[in-house]
């Protein structure tokens, strides 16, 4: 059981990552098509960490309803 503050800063947390990952696919995506900063040679790492980044941040997110707080 979880007490209902790890929970929420569990939550907070999986947001936090939600963004990073949204912000970094977003930007490296349109930013990079535009020419405004240089593309990697090889952008799958790039795209691998900020899939990553939604994976963790979904897990944390949607962890609260799932779990039984005290």
């Amino acid at each position: 059981m979880a007490s209902p503050e790890n929970v929420q800063l569990a939550a907070n947390f999986g947001l936090f990552m939600l963004a990073a990952g949204g912000i970094g696919l977003l930007l490296g995506a349109t930013l990079g098509r535009a020419g405004i900063i240089r593309r990697a040679d090889s952008p799958g790492p790039f795209y691998t960490t900020c899939c990553c980044h939604l994976a963790i941040g979904a897990f944390c997110f949607f962890g609260q309803f799932f779990v039984r707080t005290v």
